[in-house]
């Protein structure tokens, strides 16, 4: 069992019991023994949230997974390794107020392989499972994504994003052609790079589009990449390489 087990472990349980403690009726119960808790979890005593839906369907939420419960089997939802973000209520924000009435208790879970999931018909567990869900995606993919990979690759990274939102590489129209960006947007994420979501495949694609076009630029002008990325080409593929890797869950 890895740290992240742990951790996600004692979030389920704290997150569920507060929520028990808060909204009376709640439609999930936390168990310390199920059939399709963890085995090594809990010191082999599994760990999971059963959440019964208004439709009258069951679903299992472990440190590990989510599954639903087909009679007398579990079958496996997601599994938090392969999740990269989730959405609530709807996709577009315009759809969300218009619908959040009907399907206040719906999400959407992206998964890095495969399409997304739709879990619907939650009752108020919606709350505390989001809130979950929130710490799977920090510990899943930010504190272990960026203990992966090393801060002298990510800092590459960072200047990489930073030269093509703000330096001499690209016209408006490139950023556009290239990245399907405006120059602020892209600058936002450069801005925000020490905290976005590593494994956001948007953000992946990004990244490889950025080094390759710079990688490209570099004998452009010599002055401009010394200043904005300040490292040779070689090690910005070596960087994009890794990040890569890490983010496609490889390493």
């Amino acid at each position: 069992m890895t740290m992240v087990d742990w951790l996600l472990t004692e979030q389920l349980i704290q997150i569920f019991q507060e929520a028990e403690r808060r909204r009376p009726g709640l439609n999930a119960e936390l168990v310390a023994k199920s059939p399709y808790g963890e085995e090594d979890v809990l010191a082999g005593a599994g760990a999971a949230v059963r959440i019964r839906t208004r439709s009258g369907g069951e679903l299992v939420v472990t440190p590990k997974r989510i599954l639903r419960i087909v009679g007398d089997d579990a079958e496996e939802l997601v599994a938090f390794h392969d999740l990269v973000g989730y959405d609530w209520i709807a996709r577009d924000i315009s759809d969300k107020v218009r619908e959040k009435d009907a399907h206040y208790d719906r999400i959407y879970l992206d998964r890095r392989s495969g399409g997304p999931v739709v879990l619907d018909g939650l009752g108020e567990a919606v709350y505390p499972l989001m809130t979950f869900l929130g710490r799977v995606l920090e510990y899943q993919s930010q504190k272990v994504l960026r203990r992966k990979l090393d801060a002298d690759l990510s800092e590459v990274i960072h200047r990489c994003l930073h030269a093509a939102a703000r330096g001499p590489f690209f016209t408006d129209d490139e950023l556009r052609e290239l990245f399907g960006r405006d120059r602020a947007s892209m600058d936002v994420v450069a801005m925000m790079w020490k905290r976005v979501n590593l494994a956001a495949p948007e953000l992946l694609d990004l990244v490889e589009r950025v080094g390759e076009a710079l990688v490209e630029r570099a004998d452009r002008d010599p002055a401009a990449w010394e200043e904005w990325v300040g490292v040779p080409p070689e090690k910005v593929r070596t960087a994009i390489d890794v990040f890569g890797r890490i983010a496609r869950g490889e390493v």
